[in-house]
């Protein structure tokens, strides 16, 4: 089986900027997968626009929250996906209060340690991964999961990629795990 890292394609440069974040929101723990608490749905976060340019929403932001759209939402649900927890978001100007995109803020619970190599430690004591490769027995059967050795990479199966492959997302990107070296 081959995994990839789900991510947002990084030459994106017409996204909207995330302003900043509820006080009720703690990136540490949606990037994590630790359980929030969020009593007023949906979740509006403010963005800037630069209005020189066409602002494209891509079906992932995944810089500041793990943002999804309703397309992959949608495709994960069909395909069985039953690990992750959704949180619906307005993304709003921030100048105007104008809603101008609905996203799901996508919290994965689960992560897993599971590499058998590809693992290492800088002199500072960082972990480095480098060509990981993933010791599918210790994956629990989980087809979506987000990496125990490095949390804020969020791993998926080929029928997984397969599957956002064929709903023609914009703007996500799979890199294939063996390839991955961690900056």
């Amino acid at each position: 089986m081959n995994y990839y890292i789900l991510e947002e394609v990084n030459y994106h440069l017409n996204i909207p900027y995330i302003g900043d974040l509820p006080e009720e929101l703690d990136t540490i723990d949606v990037m994590t997968g630790r359980k929030i608490e969020i009593s007023n749905l949906p979740i509006r976060v403010p963005i800037k626009i630069d209005y020189e340019s066409e602002i494209v929403y891509p079906d992932i932001m995944t810089a500041d929250l793990p943002l999804f759209s309703e397309k992959i939402r949608n495709s994960l649900d069909q395909i069985g996906i039953k690990n992750i927890q959704y949180y619906p978001v307005e993304l709003f100007e921030d100048q105007t209060g104008q809603t101008k995109a609905n996203y799901y803020m996508s919290i994965l619970p689960v992560s897993v340690e599971c590499l058998k190599s590809g693992i290492n430690r800088s002199t500072a004591g960082r972990l480095i991964l480098k060509n990981p490769i993933i010791d599918p027995t210790k994956i629990l059967g989980l087809k979506l999961f987000r990496l125990g050795e490095e949390p804020s990479l969020i791993i998926i199966d080929s029928m997984v990629k397969d599957t956002l492959t064929n709903a023609h997302l914009n703007g996500v990107s799979f890199i294939p795990l063996e390839e991955y070296t961690s900056s």
